[in-house]
């Protein structure tokens, strides 16, 4: 098997480098980064990665968001990358410790559909308050209206086999929600998902990520509610999806 590690990053800070070289030592695995748009004041931090063995930056000119970023990341594993067999995705911010990353990627290269979600335990006294309310709610949320029981909804560590990519391809969503909809689409589908407890890593109490509690879980409701009543606003029109695999 032959899996990349994923790793979206919106002005991340001095710590991404040392965490991608924690990830190396684990194994000689590649590391896609996307720059989504970062400002220039995180140039270095790129420049340092860029220099890493085994590692690519894919770069988007504007913030586009998390979900796009994902996206650009598929489509280059997709086009460039027929080698890879399996994809984890990793947060920029340091709050997935390098060997639940791996456990992760382990138990995704079981199977060749379905996806692995690193679940945070949100017992945990670190917990922040917004991460504790936007999980709780949404985990209810999804669990009232598509019957699933899901430990954690927005975790960002997940495992997916190359197969399930092109489907990903179609999903609507550039920010937060996209995590959101790829999910309603895997439950709709019957897809086998699998939680894996991980370690709880706040640094700050999360200061560092670009999550925003209001706006964010809004449009994470909003798209809980659309995708139970109207499952085709999961997807992308069929002219939208010809421009997102042009560029």
């Amino acid at each position: 098997m032959n899996t990349a590690i994923i790793i979206p990053a919106y002005n991340p800070d001095d710590s991404l480098p040392d965490y991608i070289s924690q990830l190396r030592q684990q194994g000689n695995y590649r590391i896609i980064v996307v720059n989504d748009g970062s400002a220039l004041r995180s140039s270095t931090v790129f420049d340092s990665i860029r220099k890493m063995k085994g590692c690519t930056i894919l770069t988007h000119e504007r913030n586009q968001g998390k979900g796009a970023a994902l996206k650009t990341a598929f489509r280059h594993v997709l086009d460039q990358c027929e080698d890879v067999t399996h994809v984890v995705t990793a947060d920029a911010d340091g709050q997935h410790a390098a060997g639940d990353v791996i456990r992760v990627m382990a138990e995704t290269e079981k199977s060749i559909r379905g996806l692995v979600f690193g679940v945070r335990d949100f017992i945990h006294p670190d917990i922040p308050a917004r991460s504790l309310f936007g999980n709780r709610m949404t985990s209810r949320l999804f669990r009232m209206l598509f019957g699933r029981r899901l430990h954690d909804t927005q975790t960002g560590l997940r495992g997916i086999p190359r197969r399930d990519l092109h489907w990903l391809m179609t999903i609507r969503g550039d920010r937060y929600d996209y995590e959101m909809n790829m999910l309603i689409h895997a439950v709709r589908e019957d897809l086998d998902i699998r939680e894996i407890t991980i370690e709880t890593i706040y640094l700050d109490h999360n200061a560092s990520s670009h999550y925003r509690p209001v706006l964010d879980s809004i449009r994470i409701f909003v798209k809980i509610f659309s995708g139970y009543f109207s499952g085709k606003s999961l997807y992308v029109k069929p002219a939208e999806k010809k421009v997102a695999e042009e560029t």
